[in-house]
């Protein structure tokens, strides 16, 4: 019976493993180690084009102002809706009174982006004929030397209640910071038309101690001028009633006079980015095989170097956007939905001439990887479009020494031994 029970203690031991001793390679251990590749392939973008016309000024979603000595003079320009001939006079009944006059208008505006640092904000009206339009030019509205009236937003705000003696008045929102100013124009500035049917088009000039630069609201941000009429209404006869009539804008724009020989709207072999009509540029890359189908991407750069550097004021700082496409057709190509196919960065104005940008696109690489029928060509384009003047211009891939390369790190794919 011993025997037996010592038997079978034998074969269960013999069955059992020590899982806290150490595994015998090579059964256990992988036949290779973890290797880390880091590259810059200078050659990766072979080609590479430029194009302009994206976004034009009726179609933004800023109107640009700007008074840049020697740069750029960029003026907002407005039509107003018409608020009719008559006004109600009776809420209970809807009775209806004709204007016979007006005693005055007040036309806000919102100020979306503005330099902080520059002081003495002056906001300078004029009033435009209401034929302007998508063609109007800068040149094309005469000299601008008869100004309706000025309003220093800054003096405004530092007020008590935020309101001057003439009941112009200054509001900052506190979450988004912009910055509202309401400015009262009495009926000789901007007297009503009856023909026009209360229609009426002004330009707005900013200027401020130094660079003054901003961005208004338009009507496609739903953030355009307003306009309220304070009219007076015949009430049936009897005599007149004040009334009070707001309306929007129909259509606003800018226009913009180029002062420096620098700053030009023509396409060279370099890669522009931004300005005023909106540039983009297409780049296309070749990847090598072993880089797209067999490696693990841990990090990948995009190098750009400045062939011009961008000008304006520090306000006018903008996000920079390596967008991928969905197809290939230049200036037609559709941008991708996919916001792992996105990568962006923060262009600062004062950027220099030779200086790099870099911009980090690993999860654009690695979607490469994934759809491999996915185009591998970016957009470079500005966030949002249209909202500032500076432009910048890139090296393009002709330059074999300055071009566009792509800083990768990768590690190659691990050989597992046997189990």
């Amino acid at each position: 019976m011993k025997r037996v029970a010592l038997a079978a203690l034998a074969a269960v031991t013999a069955c059992t493993e020590d899982v806290t001793a150490p595994g015998h390679c090579p059964d256990f251990c992988p036949s290779g180690s973890i290797s880390g590749v880091d590259t810059v392939l200078q050659t990766v973008v072979q080609r590479d084009s430029a194009f302009r016309g994206f976004v034009r000024p009726h179609e933004a979603n800023t109107l640009l102002a700007a008074t840049l000595p020697g740069v750029i003079d960029s003026r907002a320009i407005f039509r107003t809706l018409p608020i009719g001939d008559s006004l109600v006079v009776e809420s209970s009944t809807g009775a209806m009174g004709a204007i016979v006059g007006v005693d005055s208008l007040k036309l806000a505006l919102t100020i979306t982006r503005r330099d902080t640092s520059a002081h003495n904000l002056t906001l300078v009206y004029y009033r435009l004929p209401l034929g302007i339009d998508s063609t109007t030019t800068f040149g094309g509205l005469g000299s601008w030397t008869d100004s309706l009236r000025s309003l220093n937003a800054d003096s405004v705000y530092a007020l008590a209640g935020h309101v001057d003696a003439l009941r112009d008045s200054v509001f900052v929102d506190s979450t988004t910071h912009q910055m509202t100013v309401i400015a009262k124009l009495d009926s000789a500035m901007a007297p009503f038309v009856p023909a026009d049917s209360g229609q009426v088009a002004f330009g707005v000039r900013v200027m401020a101690d130094s660079r003054a630069s901003i961005a208004l609201g338009s009507v496609e941000s739903g953030l355009g001028p307003r306009i309220t009429w304070f009219a007076k209404v015949d009430s049936l006869g009897k005599a007149t009633v004040p009334r009070s009539a707001s309306t929007g804008d129909r259509f606003d724009s800018f226009v913009f006079d180029l002062l420096s020989p620098s700053v030009d709207t023509t396409l060279d072999s370099t890669l522009a980015v931004g300005g005023m009509p909106v540039a983009r540029s297409i780049m296309r890359f070749a990847l090598p095989r072993a880089i797209r189908d067999s490696v693990q991407i841990s990090r990948a750069t995009l190098i750009l170097v400045t062939a011009r550097p961008p000008e304006g004021v520090p306000a006018d700082s903008f996000t920079l956007a390596a967008h991928g496409v969905v197809a290939d057709f230049g200036a037609k190509s559709p941008l991708s939905a996919d916001v792992s196919r996105v990568a962006t960065t923060r262009v600062h104005i004062g950027v220099a001439r030779g200086d790099t940008v870099r911009i980090e696109m690993t999860d654009i690489l690695r979607s490469w990887q994934i759809d491999t029928l996915a185009p591998t060509a970016l957009a470079l384009r500005q966030l949002p479009e249209g909202s500032e003047f500076p432009e910048i211009r890139f090296e393009p891939s002709t330059n074999t020494g300055l071009g566009p390369a792509l800083h990768v790190t990768y590690v190659r794919r691990f050989p597992f031994g046997k189990p």
